[in-house]
């Protein structure tokens, strides 16, 4: 039997599948280039019969994907004018109803019909009786009827209002969306409230027709919600160089306060939110607190990490939001809102220095509330050891799996990233950044130097954080050593050289997410309490544990002003013989690395 080319077979399988490729237009938003699925069945006349179901319900996803895509934000403005047309088309077909209801001419009229033909023929059976007289009957009960029905509708609403129900307008809510091709959907938020406020307008609607039915044909909307929309105003537009996006580029390239690379990249990314949000011909000029409020208002309802989501993938700020209604992924925190508002401020302060706005917008809108203090922990001793003692650091199954037990060794940054921070304290971007010349021997000692020379993407934190750090004898025991003179052997200039930075530029972006799935799997990250940077923390006990002052120990974990010591690695004796005592000080009880 000749099949169709919807219909194949899988290599080592005898049941038939269905098979269809993804448009090009949507395989960005799939992430697949064809779709497969099994059809239950090794009989070819029946996988015939079953696949058009198949084929139907992906053409039916391929349309639904393509509505979302091209859906747009229903503004404030559009759903006050989406209401207000409720209102009035609520009232326009109470009157047409009004309008046809008989009038008492009209329902003499048919009464005295009635009664003629009644006469005439003589009718006795009393349910022919009724059938004469019924469009009489009917006719004077009608407006009775049409009020009644308005009552119980208007009560329904009421009740249904109450109690966060929709049912009633869920019909007119998803007609209106479709036809706009809003970016609302069902059962979100952003839906049961269109819902509401068309219940709300209905419910104004029966009150004016009840007004009518007295002949009062004065009245007004009394819910603040119900109002005709604002005239419509055209949005300003940017003259060409002085969008949002395009100020940013100078401000970026002129880098006022002298910030690392990789946050003027990310701040664009922020700034590239805001000029999403306000729409990409606004001018920057343009920028006032009321834009800068609504972008505020509207980050709380923003996910966390959207450039990263697959779902995401294509869409714009406000179409990220209406999806996120559906996906429900977490939102930005207080902190993560402040940190945006910093770095849009942090540009706005650039504009009005250089007079493109009269004062800075965001002074004034951060959120009020305290960053969590000691969010992150140490680990506790048994962490430590469940880490430590986990596939990555005894043998694995395989590179590719990395956190289920075997016989392979890995020994490559991410064997040692966390070794070093243990024994260091250092960030997780300072050590990624690591050359092999920043590895040396000073004064028969090994050092590290945490600095910012040697490579141009070599960023830290401040330049006080440049500093230097004594090798801790449990990493030379461990191999760390060998480990970098192979480095230097092979020619590498970076300790680490697989590290490849990610979207934003960082180094430690793909091996931060690496690091949190890892422990995640092996049972030690349960909540946010604990992460990389718990290694930090514990360096710090470590060093209390051993009688140091936290003001004695902080030129180690960077905590210091920016010196030439620091930028060039080049201590006294005095100072290298303090850092290795306090190093060398350093123990975690109960721990044992293989």
């Amino acid at each position: 039997m000749c099949l169709a080319s919807n219909i194949a077979r899988r290599a080592g399988s005898a049941s038939y599948y269905a098979r269809l490729g993804v448009p090009k237009d949507l395989q960005p938003i799939l992430g697949r280039r064809e779709l497969w699925k099994s059809l239950g069945t090794k009989d070819a006349r029946e996988a015939k019969a079953r696949v058009a179901t198949v084929l139907a319900q992906w053409h039916d996803e391929f349309a639904e994907l393509r509505r979302r895509r091209d859906a747009r934000p229903a503004t404030a403005d559009d759903i006050q004018a989406e209401v207000w047309a409720h209102y009035r088309d609520e009232l326009e077909q109470h009157d047409i109803v009004r309008r046809h209801l008989p009038t008492a001419a009209e329902i003499g009229k048919a009464r005295s019909a009635a009664v003629t033909t009644f006469r005439a023929e003589r009718i006795s059976d009393p349910i022919a009786q009724i059938a004469v007289g019924a469009e009489a009957l009917l006719m004077a009960d009608q407006s009775e009827l049409n009020r009644d029905i308005r009552i119980r509708r208007k009560a329904e609403l009421e009740k249904h209002l109450a109690v966060n129900e929709t049912v009633l307008v869920r019909d007119v809510a998803l007609d209106l969306i479709d036809r706009n091709n809003y970016a609302i959907e069902p059962d979100t938020r952003a839906f049961r409230d269109l819902c509401h406020r068309l219940m709300r307008a209905e419910i104004e609607a029966l009150r004016r027709v009840e007004e009518h039915d007295r002949g009062d044909y004065t009245g007004r909307p009394q819910d603040p919600i119900i109002k005709p929309p604002l005239k419509v105003v055209a949005p300003p537009v940017a003259a060409p160089g002085e969008s949002i996006l395009d100020l940013y580029e100078t401000f970026a390239n002129e880098n006022p306060r002298n910030v690392k690379a990789d946050t003027i990249c990310m701040n664009r990314e922020i700034v590239g939110w805001f000029a999403q949000h306000v729409g990409p011909t606004f001018p920057a000029s343009a920028i006032n607190k009321k834009a800068v409020r609504e972008w505020k208002q509207a980050l709380a309802q923003f996910p966390i990490k959207a450039a990263e989501v697959r779902e995401f993938r294509g869409l714009k700020f406000k179409k990220i939001i209406a999806e996120n209604e559906r996906l429900k992924r977490p939102t930005l925190s207080d902190r993560t809102i402040n940190k945006y508002l910093s770095a849009l401020g942090a540009f706005c302060h650039w504009l009005m220095q250089n007079g493109h706005i009269e004062t800075n917008p965001v002074e004034g809108m951060h959120l009020g509330k305290e960053k969590a203090k000691g969010k992150i922990k140490p680990y506790t001793s048994e962490q430590l050891s469940a880490i430590f003692s986990s596939p990555l650091f005894t043998g694995c199954q395989s590179e590719d799996a990395p956190h289920k037990p075997g016989t392979v060794q890995i020994r490559d940054h991410r064997y040692w990233l966390p070794l070093l921070s243990l024994f260091t304290g250092a960030r997780m971007g300072e050590l990624a950044q690591l050359l092999t010349a920043d590895v040396r021997e000073d004064r028969g000692r090994w050092i590290l130097h945490i600095t910012r020379e040697g490579d141009d993407a070599k960023t830290t934190k401040t330049k006080g954080s440049q500093r230097v750090i004594p090798v801790h004898a449990e990493l030379v025991r461990l191999g760390f050593l060998k480990f970098h003179e192979e480095r230097v052997q092979a020619g590498e200039k970076r300790l680490f050289p697989e590290i490849k930075p990610d979207a934003r530029g960082q180094l430690a972006g793909h091996y931060s997410r690496f690091y949190g799935r890892y422990v995640a799997r092996i049972g030690v990250k349960l909540d946010a309490s604990v992460n990389f940077h718990s290694f930090r923390h514990g360096m710090a006990d470590a060093l209390r544990r051993a009688g140091y002052r936290d003001e004695e120990f902080g030129f180690l974990l960077g905590h210091a002003q920016a010196t030439t010591t620091g930028r060039y690695g080049i201590l006294s004796e005095g100072d290298l013989a303090r850092s290795c005592e306090m190093i060398d000080a350093v123990s975690f009880p109960g721990l044992s690395i293989r």
